[in-house]
């Protein structure tokens, strides 16, 4: 008596077995072939600053008021004003660079930023072999801004 038990337990076991296998047979695959796919990245996904130029006058909305640096919890947003031949300061940066290997993502440059100088990037593509090229000027970063998806994210809703 106990073996025909241990025998049926074990033929409904199987059977339980075979059945997620064939069941999973059927299913449409979860598997995503990256990079030749694109990945479906969810709302509100954002990358990195990017500098945003008007697209009028071909100008970086950036006037080096610094705020954005600022509110950098890890500081690595570094600006200098452009200072003309008269010695003045002026309303346009010299140097915007950051540095993407420190980055947190978490979007308080653009928030703080008052002249809509700023925006996230929805380009995830920007992984490197070494660490210096995860340092972007204001020149990169002005072009991942055309050539890039982005969003001005401000308290959790896109504007």
């Amino acid at each position: 008596m106990g073996l025909v038990n241990q025998l049926a337990r074990t033929a409904v076991t199987m059977a339980k077995g075979h059945l997620v296998t064939l069941r999973e047979l059927f299913r449409k695959p979860m598997t995503i072939h990256y990079p030749d796919e694109p990945v479906p990245h969810p709302t509100g996904f954002r990358s990195i600053p990017v500098l945003k130029v008007n697209e009028e006058s071909g100008k970086l909305n950036c006037t080096a008021c610094g705020l954005c640096a600022r509110s950098c919890p890890p500081a690595i947003i570094f600006v200098e004003s452009y200072i003309g031949e008269d010695g003045r300061r002026k309303q346009w940066p010299a140097k915007f660079d950051l540095d993407l290997s420190r980055c947190m993502v978490c979007n308080l440059c653009v928030e703080a930023c008052p002249f809509d100088a700023l925006e996230m990037s929805e380009d995830a593509e920007l992984s490197a072999y070494a660490i210096e090229d995860l340092y972007f000027t204001m020149d990169e970063l002005a072009a991942l801004w055309k050539t890039s998806r982005s969003v001005r994210i401000a308290g959790g809703q896109k504007v």
